[in-house]
């Protein structure tokens, strides 16, 4: 036998050395005669393994045969759970190269010393590829031989490299600006943007920024996080550098320890591949100079032909200088718009336009000094206040709907089990609106949103089936869901898109790719619903308040049309309160909250996602705001899933020694639900307007019944304050014990002009100085 073992290891050795010679071991055979040889040593090693399934010389000969010819999953076929240590780390080796990488590094943590170099060095990678820096670095130190070159690249990837001297760049940037620094109160300047994108003739795109940013105190040390955000799918990001010069003149380069590339869903892996690369800075404190440079390749523009690009002028940080360039083939035409150009301070957006010696057209922009654009308190939206470029090859907003409906119109097919779902679902409506206010709540309510900003995770929305197979979509996939059961369901439907509050507002004549948002539309007997099935507290037919007042873009398989969203008025909250009141100035109190329109989503949400024991506290501390000994005695709320009524709470709580003594006099709480923002009235000037956010009507009723042991001192005086702005109107009345008291204030317009503020805060104050008035009662002597 041992004769026979021995002559059989002898021919075992012949045909790997044969088959090396033949086939180059480390290539899987491609010619005719070097497969032959691979194959019959492959059936010749399977025939022992099955006489010798023992035998620990043959199985490694074998699993060594199949691992030189990548043959990966045969060796784990031969080695599976095989203790013998060589076994261990040629399938080690597999799962890395296999990229298997956690079950690669579970095999190397189990060997203990390991000599195979090859093997040592694949451990460190695998280290590595988990982001444990530190054991990787200990690994690839003990690497020696003709793999020591590529573990001391590997290490001088992970680890920071240092250098000497201030580059003179930023010595003269830092002296020209010495002063424009010193004036600032920020946490930290921008010394240089220098930005260039360059739009190439097979259609694809080159993105270049150049930032060196220095901190100036503690503030600024955020700054050290870098993020930045890309789409893999089209997108690859490429770091030139990133590197951190410290108070005392050293540079230190960011290492691959220092960086990260992830998902920025990871619990969504429909949206993998919207991702965030981040560079964790070295050495950052006060003083320090932050440098980096970063390309972004792009193979394919946003319908293969068009760009739309924005420039804003100001930063939330001050701008020593400022650079951008774009650049395009001679033969593209480009629009350009200027926004808020009343905020630039006599800064000049216009471009210097030049013809490079490859005949391409360079656009170039450059401004020196930007102070910061420092926020106010209910300020607009920036973009209604930050000077702004807006760049776009579109031609027509035809383009654009051709474009993005392509991408839609095979994703809204329904399934069989689909339609069976949908006729269940609107079996027992008894009228169309009926039908679709069902199949909007059903998207709304049931289909989870996820909050990925239109564009950011690529424009092409998932088909209706997939976004009902996993109960999840963004914005576009809800809508697209939306819109395809509307139609199942014989209505005419679209998806549109939308500019949200935060976006420049769509203009008919500059079409541009400005959208943040997807929502869907109704048209039905002669009217249009817009819906925003993302919003899963609004109600059917009203809109969230950023969808609202906006001109948006419907998409349809024969054409486009721009409509405006409503600016809905409707929006009202109702604060009820009764007041009984004892002799011994104990009090039951029934309070009830009644809301609707943008009121109604918010309750509806606060009452439906918050924990039940945290709505008991909340309504426990304003309760004892109101009367430090007050009990809860009961609460409700109603008509929080039932979108047809208005959402209400209501609760009860007991009060004792509700009056506030003054001698023979007792004052009554403030029981005023008109909450007007105090920052209204805080400052004497603006600089930007006062965005009042929407159009509104808040109610606040009284009714305090008074035992015939006190008398009615004092009520509030009737009050009727009419402006441009808002109204305030308050009446109270007193009969038979029973005072009645009701106060109303409208809110008319979103915006107060800078121009118009000193006035609207005057009035503004007379109403908060009237809201401050108390009821006050007599004790009667007998």
């Amino acid at each position: 036998m041992i004769c026979k073992k021995n002559n059989l290891l002898k021919k075992i050795l012949f045909i790997l050395f044969f088959a090396g010679i033949v086939l180059n071991v480390g290539c899987f055979p491609n010619s005719s005669k070097a497969k032959n040889v691979y194959l019959k040593t492959a059936d010749y090693f399977s025939d022992q393994i099955l006489k010798y399934p023992e035998d620990q010389t043959i199985l490694l000969k074998a699993a060594q045969f199949f691992y030189d010819f990548r043959d990966y999953q045969k060796v784990k076929d031969i080695l599976r759970n095989n203790k013998d240590f060589n076994a261990k780390i040629i399938l080690g080796k597999t799962f890395y190269y296999n990229g298997e990488t956690t079950q690669a590094l579970s095999v190397f943590e189990s060997l203990g010393e390991i000599k195979d170099q090859e093997c040592l060095y694949l451990y460190g990678r695998a280290l590595e590829e988990k982001n444990l820096y530190p054991q990787a670095v200990k690994i690839y130190e003990k690497v020696k031989g003709r793999f020591r070159e590529k573990a001391e690249e590997r290490m001088s990837l992970i680890g920071v490299r240092i250098e000497t001297g201030l580059p003179q760049e930023i010595k003269d940037l830092v002296d020209k600006n010495k002063e424009f620094l010193e004036q600032s109160r920020e946490g930290a300047a921008i010394l240089l943007v220098d930005e260039a994108i360059e739009v190439t003739a097979d259609n694809k795109s080159v993105s270049t920024s150049h930032v060196i940013e220095k901190i100036l105190d503690d503030k600024g040390k955020h700054l050290g996080e870098i993020q930045l955000g890309y789409d893999s799918t089209n997108e690859r990001i490429e770091l030139e550098y990133a590197r951190t010069i410290t108070k005392d003149g050293r540079i230190m380069y960011a290492g691959k320890s220092q960086i990260r590339d992830v998902s920025r869903y990871l619990n969504y892996p429909l949206y993998s591949n919207a991702r965030a690369f981040i560079i964790s800075m070295p050495s950052i404190e006060v003083g320090s100079i932050i440098e980096y440079k970063v390309k972004v390749y792009s193979n394919k523009l946003i319908n293969e032909k068009d760009f739309t690009y924005v420039y804003r002028l100001q930063e939330s940080l001050p701008v020593c200088a400022a650079k951008f360039k774009l650049i395009i083939p001679e033969n593209r035409q480009l629009n350009l718009r200027y926004l808020n150009l009343e905020y630039a301070e006599k800064i000049n957006l216009s471009p210097k336009i030049e013809t490079d010696q490859s005949g391409k057209k360079v656009y170039s922009w450059q401004v020196e000094k930007i102070l910061p654009l420092i926020p106010e308190e209910s300020m607009p939206p920036q973009v209604m206040v930050n000077p702004s470029i807006l760049i776009s090859s579109f031609v027509s907003w035809e383009d654009i709907r051709h474009w993005w409906y392509e991408l839609l119109k095979d994703k809204t097919k329904l399934t069989p089990q689909m339609k069976d779902f949908l006729a269940t679902l609107t079996a027992e409506c008894s009228d169309p609106w009926q039908k679709a206010k069902k199949i909007y709540e059903f998207c709304a309510k049931d289909i989870r949103y996820v909050a990925v900003e239109y564009g950011d995770s690529g424009y092409e929305p998932h088909s209706a089936e997939e976004v009902f197979r996993n109960k999840y979509g963004d914005c576009k996939d809800q809508a697209t869901l939306l819109v395809a059961f509307l139609r199942a369901a014989g209505f005419e439907a679209s998806v549109v898109l939308i500019p949200t509050r935060n976006v420049y507002s769509l203009d008919k004549k500059f079409p541009a790719l400005m959208f943040d948002h997807a929502i869907a539309v109704l048209f039905h007997e002669g009217k249009i619903i817009f819906m925003d099935p993302t919003s899963a507290t609004t109600s059917f037919s009203d809109l969230p308040l950023g969808d609202q007042d906006r001109d948006v873009l419907v998409i349809d398989e024969e054409g486009y049309q721009i409509l405006k969203t409503p600016f809905i008025k409707d929006n009202q909250v109702e604060y009820s309160l009764k007041v009984s009141l004892d002799a011994n100035e104990d009090a039951i109190i029934e309070r009830s909250i009644q809301t609707k329109g943008f009121y109604a989503t918010a309750q509806r949400a606060y009452l439906k996602y918050s924990h039940p024991q945290r709505i008991k506290d909340d309504i426990e501390k304003k309760i004892v705001r109101i009367n430090p000994f007050s009990k809860l005695l009961s609460q409700e709320a109603l008509n929080v899933e039932d979108y047809a009524a208005l959402p209400t709470m209501r609760y009860t709580f007991s009060a004792n020694k509700l009056l506030n003594p003054a001698g023979n006099l007792r004052i009554l709480p403030n029981f005023s639900d008109i909450n007007i923002d105090i920052s209204y009235v805080g400052k004497l000037n603006r600089q930007f307007p006062l965005d009042l956010n929407g159009l509104s009507t808040v109610f606040s009723t009284i009714e305090l019944i008074v035992p015939q042991d006190f008398t009615m001192r004092f009520m509030p005086k009737e009050k009727n304050i009419e402006t441009d702005w808002f109204s305030f109107n308050s009446f109270y009345s007193y009969r038979s014990g029973v005072l009645n008291g009701t106060q109303k204030f409208v809110t008319k317009k979103r915006f107060v002009t800078s121009k118009d503020y000193p006035e609207f805060r005057e009035k503004l104050k007379e109403v908060l100085f009237g809201l401050r008035e108390r009821i006050i009662l007599e004790i009667n002597e007998q």
